[in-house]
């Protein structure tokens, strides 16, 4: 992780570490998702905030998922505007539920459209997917580990 914080912060990204050691995953995510990677949660328990200069992608990290970073989408906004499209149909609404909750969002950009990285809760890859239907994804790394190494080493882009 250490690598990993080093070189994103090279890369002009603005990174704010917690200052006191502590356990910061928020509430509605210990509900809702019950099995994480260790290193995301040593992650998430290290970075308070980490986006871009230019403010269009970010990790999503204790500010956004308790809501103390003032910003225009919450954690699960992708979600909201799925849900938003399905109208009424509940079938629809079941199969986009489902996703997200067997996927939990880490990465959110808008800076070429909608898009996101997030972890499989149920292998602990993790996945790239893009608007305007956000639950067809890719997998891109076969865990939260290998998806920071592939950062660091160039082959995905942030």
């Amino acid at each position: 992780m250490e690598e990993f914080l080093n070189y994103i912060k090279e890369q002009g990204w603005k990174v704010v570490l917690h200052q006191k050691k502590g356990k910061f995953l928020p509430q509605v995510i210990k509900e809702r998702y019950e099995r994480v990677p260790q290193l995301w949660l040593d992650f998430i328990n290290t970075v308070r905030s980490i986006q871009n200069n230019e403010e269009t992608t970010w990790f999503l990290c204790q500010d956004v998922f308790d809501g103390q970073k003032q910003s225009a989408f919450s954690w699960n906004e992708w979600e909201t505007l799925s849900l938003d499209s399905a109208g009424h149909d509940i079938v629809w609404e079941m199969e986009i539920k489902e996703f997200w909750n067997r996927h939990l969002p880490i990465i959110m950009s808008v800076q070429n459209g909608y898009a996101y990285y997030a972890i499989s809760v149920e292998d602990g890859s993790i996945v790239y997917g893009v608007e305007p239907e956000f639950e067809t994804c890719t997998i891109v790394a076969p865990s939260f580990e290998d998806f920071l190494r592939k950062i660091v080493q160039q082959e995905i882009f942030i």
